[in-house]
């Protein structure tokens, strides 16, 4: 078990009210969880193994049975380094300042020689005052998964939760004094979660993956007044009926309207080639439709090719009568069996257009537009095949659009993998997106929004653009109800054999 290092910040990780029950101010108990050992759970309360054993005659070695409830005693010492990972450990609870929930309030006040001011100050950005930015998590940690998809759904949440306490690594570093709780839907009904008055402490919530949790945790947002963000749902209609919620992870009937924007206007000049292999059973994707659909409306004129052979790719200059004019290519079959289909009858393609450029320029022609211009839209799915085709997508010109892309060429990317091995011991999962990227993004992103703006953060991130290390944050209102996310990427492999991450809003 890593262990995080000491702070000076208080996280708690409250997994449900049966974990941590107080009777007064001086008798604490504590149900013991899986996986949990003496040493791990006097780490979270500030005390020592001798002072809960002395608390605890019945208890013998430093092994105990799951369920045991232990007295736990008064703190004798600082409180000690909380662990990094949750495995259900119950840090004692301490006074913060609560969310003010009446309905006057603005801001949380305080007295500055004797004036009254706000514990933000929104005219400088970098300003940090002495508040507490507070965040709660709730997700299925599933800590007694049994299953083979409870316990995928425990590696996911637990790596996101991961990442979420980097970020919060980097805040107490820059000054930001953070209280965390998580907590487990897996372990606890979410309707004792709800109910738990230490969630009223939290500034913003991230919610559960399941829908109907989802809504379950928005229902409460909206009658506390409490910031909900989703990080995983891609509902169309989800965030319509809900004022307080941001969704991050937008679905493609939002994001494909921005891209055909994005794409007509880089590529105005262009002529757009829609291909399709015609062997077997191909899969279609929907989006070249719609974007057919845009360059009908434009008045913008396209072609089509459907081959059964890379040969017919390979004369389709003659084929359509393109010549040397500039290309993009649409393919409407991504998968990566027609990717090789296509990749080399295109690649000839270039080859054949470069000829026969050069050939004209020992000639004394030259063309003022230089070589023929060449470029192809990719999937977001082709990320996964880079390693195979990443030679194609340089030669290519390739233009990936996607939700989430982590660069591995960046080396603030590069960084964090190696922070996360040192802490944790383990490489991120081998999954798009990587979820403790994505929990490090989400974090980052709205604590650094709390810091700077405070409780009222809707009122200020309207429009914003942010880029994290694989997440684009752009957060727009869906008709006066909750906030959309529209920002993403275009992953542009460059014929220089260099990727270029394009943040598009």
């Amino acid at each position: 078990m890593k262990i995080l290092r000491k702070f000076g910040l208080t996280i708690l990780l409250t997994f449900g009210l049966c974990c941590v029950q107080s009777v007064n101010a001086e008798v604490r108990y504590h149900t013991v969880q899986p996986g949990q050992t003496l040493y791990s759970i006097s780490r979270a309360y500030g005390v020592t193994v001798d002072a809960i054993k002395a608390a605890n005659p019945q208890i013998e070695g430093t092994s105990i049975p799951t369920g045991v409830k232990l007295i736990i005693p008064e703190a004798t010492t600082a409180p000690i380094d909380m662990p990094l990972v949750p495995e259900v450990v119950n840090g004692q609870i301490t006074e913060e300042p609560k969310r003010d929930t009446t309905a006057n309030s603005t801001f949380r006040q305080t007295q500055d020689n004797g004036n009254v001011r706000s514990l933000w100050d929104l005219s400088d950005v970098d300003h940090w005052t002495d508040g507490t930015l507070n965040m709660a998590v709730i997700l299925p940690f599933n800590l007694g998964a049994g299953t083979a998809a409870e316990n995928k759904t425990q590696m996911r949440s637990v790596e996101f939760y991961e990442g979420v306490l980097m970020a919060v690594d980097e805040m107490q570093a820059r000054g930001r004094r953070v209280t965390i709780q998580a907590y487990d839907t897996g372990s606890e009904s979410l309707y004792n979660i709800l109910a738990n008055p230490q969630l009223m402490m939290a500034d913003v919530v991230i919610a559960p993956m399941e829908e109907n949790e989802l809504r379950q945790v928005a229902d409460w947002g909206e009658r506390s007044g409490t910031p909900v963000i989703s990080p995983f749902s891609v509902s169309n209609g989800f965030i319509d009926a809900y004022e307080h919620v941001f969704q991050v992870n937008v679905s493609k009937a939002m994001l494909y309207p921005r891209l055909t924007g994005e794409i007509l206007q880089r590529f105005e000049d262009y002529t757009f080639v829609f291909i399709a292999d015609s062997v077997g059973n191909r899969k279609v994707d929907p989006y070249p439709a719609q974007l057919k659909e845009a360059l009908i409306e434009h008045n913008i004129p396209f072609r089509e090719l459907s081959y059964l052979h890379p040969s017919r790719l390979m004369a389709c200059d003659s084929i359509l009568g393109l010549k040397d004019e500039p290309l993009v290519f649409v393919p409407v079959t991504p998968q990566a069996e027609a990717m090789r289909r296509m990749f080399s009858g295109l690649q000839h393609v270039k080859i054949l257009r470069d000829a026969r450029y050069q050939e004209a320029l020992k000639k004394g022609i030259f063309n003022p537009a230089g070589p023929p211009k060449l470029a192809m839209l990719g999937y977001p799915e082709w990320i996964l095949n880079t390693s195979d085709f990443i030679d194609y997508y340089y030669d290519l010109n390739v233009y990936m659009f996607s939700k989430v892309y982590a660069n591995p060429f960046d080396q603030e990317l590069k960084n964090f993998y190696a922070n996360f091995k040192k802490w944790y011991g383990k490489e991120p999962m081998a999954l798009v997106p990587k979820y403790g990227i994505l929990g490090y993004d989400v974090a980052k992103f709205f604590l650094e929004a709390l810091s700077r703006y405070g409780e009222h953060i809707e009122e200020r991130l309207n429009g914003q653009l942010t880029d994290g290390l694989q997440n684009a944050f752009c957060f727009d209102r869906s008709m006066g109800r909750g906030f959309y996310n529209r920002g993403f990427y275009l992953v542009h492999f460059t014929p220089e054999s260099t990727v270029e991450k394009i943040v598009v809003q």
